[in-house]
């Protein structure tokens, strides 16, 4: 079983989601990178703990990592965590960065993809790395994505870190 693991800038259970990624380890993950997952984990010091994992990082070319999913070799797309950006372009179509294109694509072949979004209750209470509390308000339109991407044919939308781990006991190898 091989995993196309998309990372965006969503910063909500990115450290748990890093330590899922390493305990299954390189051999069965590869890691693709948007620009804002990119700076979320370069400016946290996370990039060097992927240095035993073929990672792709979103340039112009996407194209060329993209048709990565054309050769078979992955089972399932995990897109976690996934910002509210993220999700509003998978439910309108729009497929003009690295993960849009995957999901995009898997969504054509019928690869199973697994969303953990970033925000997907009326009210989140998190904690900052800092320690400070926010509350964010989910908009009715980002709610209305969610339940959108939620229609499309093969994708399941994740409502908690637990499920996403249960989903990987499920297909572990």
């Amino acid at each position: 079983m091989k995993i196309a693991w998309c990372l965006t800038g969503a910063e909500m259970h990115l450290y748990e989601v890093i330590e899922l990624i390493q305990n299954l380890g390189p051999e069965h993950v590869d890691i693709f990178l948007s620009k804002s997952a990119k700076e979320i984990l370069s400016r946290y010091k996370l990039l060097e703990g992927f240095s035993n994992f073929k990672v792709y990082e979103d340039t112009e070319a996407n194209v060329f990592q993209v048709r990565k999913l054309f050769s078979g070799r992955y089972d399932i797309i995990i897109v976690a965590p996934c910002t509210t950006n993220t999700i509003a372009k998978m439910a309108h179509g729009i497929s003009d960065t690295l993960v849009t294109n995957i999901f995009s694509q898997a969504g054509k072949l019928r690869i199973p993809i697994y969303i953990l979004p970033s925000d997907f209750k009326d009210i989140i209470e998190f904690k900052t790395k800092s320690g400070k509390n926010h509350v964010l308000y989910m908009r009715a339109v980002d709610m209305e994505n969610l339940k959108k991407i939620q229609g499309f044919e093969g994708v399941r939308v994740l409502h908690s870190l637990e499920e996403l781990k249960n989903i990987l006991r499920e297909i572990r190898l």
